[in-house]
């Protein structure tokens, strides 16, 4: 494996763009990638694999290959990769069958140059799993007894498995129609946008998509806590942050924007976590109301967009794109904006960069076809499989292609640090320089997405060329 890294290059390429690197090696099609990020070791590692074997590849923070480790996966028991988790120089990758009762360790032990694979068979009684997640280089098998809110945690950490579980019984859940219910009838609800029992993540290594924050259930990470919110119910945003040092949890409810019922007229509604605030939207066919809160639940700042009224905290124009960039086209009135959000699935995703927060509000569409649902499997089994998950390279890779075969609509709004409008025009970021490069860049399969070093990088595989490039994109 040392023999793997034969070309090395720096180019400039178009805009902010560089190929860092690239190196010859086989790998066999439809091999599955993710990465792990160590900016405090300043290195990174690549976790390949395919139908017979798994491979890890440690890099240096200038892509020099470190060491190598390559073994045997898990038998066909096990079909698809959940999660990772680091203790030193182990690094641990998750491998589980269908219903996750059966979970493999697979440790690469890069001090003694050894791989062994540990069984776990978890005795499920009457639950399912909700969220499958590392924090801090441990990782959480998370999952909900039936019709109850009792939460049950496997925690996964050095070879070693523990059970931990939270009772929430005292805490109060509202259904759609602000009826009391449990935890195990909210996280069970299915839409057409969204599967029953799962919580979308956000993870603000990339900007978020419209169509992850489009979801109504959502999980982020803060220190050593995992943050859920809940958006079944129009009138209230229900949070739940649990500690996942002492397993302790805190609930609170947040009001929705107020807006006059009609009887014409029926809401729809949506919320989004950024730092110490939640943004709340409310939208019915002709106006959006749109509050930002501190997590006390004190209001901080109102917008609203009324129709046929101008915008005036936008700093783009109203941009619709069907199923691709390239497919791209510009409306004129805010009642058209109005009208396809409320039609569509309303979502608002924030992204804080340069000490100003840039802002996306639209609406984004089921998928358009047949052939888009298996949008996951194109870009291989282990990325399809995690949408949502914790594992930050399939999270930004399904980010990154979370618009496909989709129609969104939208508009960019730039703001500092207090919500305060800035005007003028937003700079185009790297990630949408990234968006459009891979849309050109289709051919390359086992693709990676992750910011290291304060850049965004982008990796995919030339089975033509036998080449796997990195590409860095600046602000």
């Amino acid at each position: 494996m040392k023999k793997l890294l034969l070309a090395l290059f720096v180019t400039s390429v178009s805009f902010s763009q560089e190929l860092t690197k690239e190196f010859n090696f086989k790998l066999p099609k439809n091999s599955d990638v993710f990465q792990v990020v160590e900016e405090d070791k300043k290195q990174i590692s690549l976790f390949f694999s395919d139908k017979n074997y798994a491979r890890t590849l440690r890099f240096d923070d200038s892509f020099n290959l470190i060491d190598s480790l390559k073994a045997q996966r898990p038998s066909k028991l096990y079909y698809d990769i959940i999660g990772y988790s680091i203790s030193g120089n182990k690094y641990y990758s998750y491998w589980s069958n269908l219903n996750s009762k059966e979970i493999a360790s697979q440790c690469f032990d890069f001090d003694s140059k050894n791989t062994n694979i540990k069984s776990y068979r978890l005795e499920f009684e009457k639950e399912k799993p909700i969220k499958k997640i590392t924090i801090n280089n441990i990782f959480y098998l998370i999952t909900v007894v039936k019709n109850t809110s009792i939460l049950n945690v496997y925690v996964f950490n050095d070879g070693q498995m523990e059970k931990k579980s939270i009772d929430l019984s005292d805490k109060t859940f509202l259904d759609y129609e602000s009826k009391k219910t449990n935890l195990w009838e909210i996280v069970n609800e299915y839409t057409s946008f969204e599967p029953a029992l799962t919580i979308q993540n956000i993870v603000n290594e990339t900007p978020p998509s419209l169509t992850f924050s489009a979801n109504k259930r959502k999980a982020y990470t803060k220190d050593n806590n995992l943050i859920l919110t809940f958006d079944n119910n129009q009138n209230f945003t229900q949070l739940l942050n649990i500690n996942l040092s002492n397993f302790s949890c805190f609930q609170k409810l947040y009001n929705q924007p107020f807006m006059v019922q009609s009887e014409f007229s029926s809401f729809d509604s949506n919320s989004f976590l950024l730092n110490n605030k939640i943004i709340q939207m409310k939208i019915n066919s002709s106006k959006m109301a749109m509050t930002i809160k501190d997590l006390e639940g004190n209001e901080l700042k109102n917008f609203e967009i009324i129709t046929d009224q101008e915008i005036d905290f936008k700093n783009s124009e109203i941009i619709q794109e069907n199923g691709k960039i390239s497919n791209t086209r510009i409306l004129e009135k805010s009642s058209q904006l109005l009208r396809k959000i409320y039609n569509l699935n309303p979502s608002i995703a924030c992204f804080e960069n340069d000490n100003n927060i840039y802002m996306t509000i639209g609406g984004v569409s089921t998928l358009q076809n047949n052939s888009a649902a298996m949008y996951g499997g194109m870009i291989g089994g282990l990325t399809g499989a995690l949408i949502g998950a914790a594992i930050s390279s399939n999270y930004s890779v399904n980010n990154l292609n979370s618009y496909t075969n989709r129609k969104v609509v939208y508009i960019n709004c730039l703001f500092d640090n207090n919500f305060n409008h800035i005007k003028g025009t937003i700079k185009k970021l790297a990630f949408d320089e990234l968006r459009s490069f891979a849309e050109e860049k289709s051919n390359l399969t086992s693709q990676t997405v992750f910011r290291f070093n304060s850049n965004l990088y982008f990796g995919g595989f030339n089975h033509k060329n036998s080449n796997y490039s990195f590409y860095k994109f600046q602000n």
